[in-house]
């Protein structure tokens, strides 16, 4: 074992004559080893409620939507729509294709309740498997919009909250109006608005855990919403993927595609939620910087301990530089100190925090309301290696620069003058 090792080690050990320091040793271990551990903690938290929300937006494997610029062109003709379907096609990693089209709407119950809706007028086959989250419903189905008889209303199927504010069930009747803006006509100055209307059958419901769809939403075949507005144009084509990272590939392919035509827009969930996703950051380094604060205060208490062990020791480092111990060694010794202290903690706290977080995850330790946290039923945790690492180096070079202080005072201690009352 090399000389400063041997002395770092043999101080950290043995018994002091003041008790006190090795209170402040024992002390700045554990509030660096709880520091790392939190940090570790909070950061998994952090990183579980993300994904848990980018999850219940863009789904385990990532859908894409190719939007009609309405600046552009308000809707695709269905020749434009062809030409569109040869360019995603062409896209590795796509898994399904479904066309819609998109309104705003108001529904109106039998009780009169009025309520504002998002439309979509969909592919049932299709969109079941570009849309998973619409696979089980709460009751009826989506494959009910489809095949209805002469003498049967068209189907509509509506979001949980949506269905509960109209005091509806499967099988109620409403009426869907739609606003549309009527063509100036002759003589006419202006156009003036006027609303599309017929009755609709509810035929299911569908919770996602998301007010965001579950309160607004509401599903039509696409064949009776076109018929509702007389057009033959869509606006919206949902691509999914087999995963994340080909949904990630998929989208940069079909922005740099020539071919993509100039009234078309692709996005995901994510760009349409860049508000929710920014406050989550937001909070994320909050937190960090709160805690990291904490690591950084214990880690001064540092300088306290390795001060006061440098005063308790000033016989033993005149006896050493009087023996020719260079400055480095000595300088070494009392920075091996701070580091020992400042390893064990880290150590001890990565194990401490990042096992709490993965057992927390597995064992789904705390539960949530799911009426308010919606897309949680219990807190995730969502252990990230590159962050845990960065947290351990973090730690470390903090306590190596709250030791250099310390070690600097002990190197340069003058032998004569800490011999002189001995």
């Amino acid at each position: 074992m090399r000389f400063d090792a041997f002395v770092a080690n043999r101080y950290l050990r043995a018994k002091r004559k003041q008790s006190f320091i090795g209170v402040i040793s024992l002390i700045t271990l554990i509030g660096i080893t709880l520091g790392v551990a939190a940090l570790n903690i909070a950061l998994s938290i952090h990183n579980g409620m993300r994904q848990a929300f980018v999850t219940s937006l863009i789904g385990d494997t990532g859908n894409l939507y190719v939007l009609a610029n309405s600046l552009v062109d308000y809707g695709w003709r269905p020749d434009e729509v062809r030409e569109l379907n040869e360019v995603i096609a062409e896209v590795p990693g796509v898994r399904a294709v479904s066309m819609m089209r998109q309104e705003p709407g108001v529904l109106v119950s039998k009780r009169r309740r009025l309520t504002y809706c998002k439309l979509y007028g969909i592919l049932p086959e299709s969109h079941l498997r570009a849309a998973p989250s619409l696979r089980k419903l709460e009751s009826g189905s989506l494959s009910l919009l489809e095949g209805r008889g002469e003498n049967q209303r068209p189907g509509v199927v509506l979001g949980k909250d949506l269905a509960e504010n109209l005091g509806v069930r499967v099988g109620d009747e409403l009426r869907l109006m739609v606003p549309r803006l009527s063509s100036p006509g002759l003589g006419v100055q202006r156009g003036g608005l006027r609303l599309k209307e017929m009755k609709v059958e509810v035929v299911g419901r569908f919770k996602t855990g998301n007010s965001q769809f579950d309160e607004t939403d509401a599903y039509l075949l696409l064949d009776d919403l076109l018929m509702l507005l007389n057009t033959t144009e869509i606006q919206t084509i949902l691509v999914s993927f087999d995963d994340l990272d080909a949904m990630e590939a998929g989208k940069a392919d079909l922005l740099a595609d020539p071919e993509l035509l100039p009234s078309a827009s692709v996005m995901d969930l994510r760009d349409l939620n860049q508000g929710l996703l920014r406050a989550l950051g937001l909070e994320k380094l909050a937190t960090t910087s709160v805690i990291s604060l904490f690591i950084l205060i214990v880690a001064l208490n540092m300088v306290s301990a390795l001060t006061m062990l440098v005063m308790e020791k000033h016989r033993d480092i005149g006896i050493m530089k009087a023996f020719g111990t260079p400055r480095a060694m000595i300088l070494r010794v009392f920075l091996r100190q701070g580091m020992t202290l400042s390893f064990y903690g880290t150590v001890l706290g990565t194990v401490l925090g990042v096992g709490l977080a993965i057992l927390a995850d597995r064992t789904r330790l705390i539960s949530l309301d799911n009426n308010v946290y919606e897309v949680l039923s219990y807190l995730p945790f969502k252990v990230n290696p590159a962050e845990v690492v960065l947290v351990a180096v973090g730690s470390l070079v903090i306590s190596f620069l709250t030791s250099i202080y310390p070690a600097r005072q002990a190197a340069a201690m003058d032998p004569v003058e800490a011999l002189a009352y001995e």
